[in-house]
C-alpha cells in the first residue's frame, strides 16, 4: 500500500476509494467482489474452479462488511466532520487513522479464514506467478519514480486524492497541494527498501493463511500497513502539508467538504440497507 493512501485514511474509505476513481460510491461497492476477484485473478493466475471459489468467499465477505463495517465508516465520516469544526489537529487526524487502521483489521480478521480455501490449493506455479508480478509492480513503481517528473507525478496524485476524500478543491487550493508535494523529500532507496518489505511481508502473510496460521498472516498485514522508522520523516511532511491544507479552509471551502462527505454518508446509508 502507498504511503500516501495510508496516511490519508482520514475517513476510513482507503479500501473502497482505491476502487472508485469517478465512479459513485454505489456502483463501487457493489462491483467489489468483481473487481477484487479480477485482482487475485491478474495476481494468483486462478483458474476456473479457484475463480468460482474466491467469488464464493468475497460475496460472504461483502454481505459481513455490509453488515458490519458500513456503520464504522459513516462513524468515522460524523467523526472527520467534528474534526474540521475548530480546526484539525494532528492528534485529531491520527485518531482517524486509528479508526481507519481497526477497520481493516476487522476486514482482514474476517478475510482469513475465507482466505484460506483458496490459498491452500495453490500451486507452486501460482506461488510463483505472485511473485513475478509483484517483481514486475516493482519495476513500474521505479522507473515512476526515478525519472525527473517524479514530483510532477506525486503531486498530481496527491491532489487528485485529495479531491477524492474532500471533493473539488479550488484552483489555488490545488496549486498549493502540489508545490507542496513537490517539495516533499522522496528518498528512493529507503522508500525502495521499505517496499520490497512489504511485500516480503505480504508473501509471508498469503502463505500464513495458507497454512491456517491466521493470527500470524494478519498481524504482518497490519505491520505493513504501518510506517516503518525510516519513512518517518517524509510521512511526517505529507502530514504537516495535509494539516496546513485542511486548516486553510475558508468557511465556503468547509461547507463543499460537508457536502461532499454527506453524499458520501447518505450513499453508505443507503448501502448498509439494500
Amino acid at each position: 500500500m502507498h504511503l500516501l493512501k495510508r496516511l490519508t485514511t482520514l475517513l476510513a474509505l482507503t479500501l473502497l476509494l482505491s476502487l472508485i476513481g469517478c465512479s459513485s460510491l454505489t456502483l463501487a461497492y457493489g462491483q467489489l467482489p468483481l473487481l477484487a476477484g479480477l485482482w487475485a485473478d491478474n495476481y494468483l493466475d486462478l483458474d476456473s474452479a479457484q475463480r468460482r471459489q474466491l467469488k464464493t468467499q468475497l460475496q460472504a465477505w461483502q454481505a459481513w462488511h455490509r453488515r458490519e463495517e458500513l456503520p464504522q465508516w459513516i462513524a468515522l465520516i460524523h467523526q472527520a466532520n467534528s474534526a474540521l469544526d475548530d480546526g484539525v489537529t494532528q492528534e485529531e487526524l491520527l485518531a482517524l487513522e486509528r479508526g481507519a487502521r481497526a477497520s481493516v483489521e476487522r476486514c482482514l480478521q474476517h478475510a482469513a479464514p475465507l482466505a484460506v480455501p483458496v490459498l491452500a490449493g495453490l500451486r507452486p506455479e501460482q506461488w510463483q506467478h505472485l511473485q513475478k508480478k509483484m517483481d514486475e509492480k516493482t519495476e513500474e513503481w521505479r522507473d515512476k519514480h526515478s525519472g525527473g517528473r517524479s514530483p510532477d507525478e506525486r503531486a498530481k496524485r496527491y491532489t487528485n486524492n485529495l479531491e477524492r476524500w474532500l471533493g473539488d478543491l479550488d484552483r489555488p487550493v490545488r496549486k498549493q497541494a502540489a508545490a507542496d508535494a513537490r517539495s516533499w523529500h522522496f528518498d528512493l532507496p529507503v522508500m525502495a527498501q521499505a517496499r520490497a518489505q512489504r511485500q516480503a511481508n505480504l508473501v509471508r502473510a498469503l502463505r500464513a493463511w495458507s497454512h491456517q496460521d491466521l493470527a500470524a498472516g494478519t498481524a504482518l498485514l497490519m505491520q505493513d500497513s504501518q510506517t516503518f522508522a525510516a519513512e518517518q520523516p517524509y510521512r511526517d511532511e505529507v502530514v504537516a502539508s495535509l494539516l496546513k491544507l485542511l486548516n486553510g479552509l475558508d468557511a465556503d471551502q468547509r461547507a463543499a467538504v460537508r457536502k461532499h462527505w454527506a453524499d458520501w454518508t447518505a450513499e453508505l446509508r443507503s448501502l448498509q440497507a439494500s
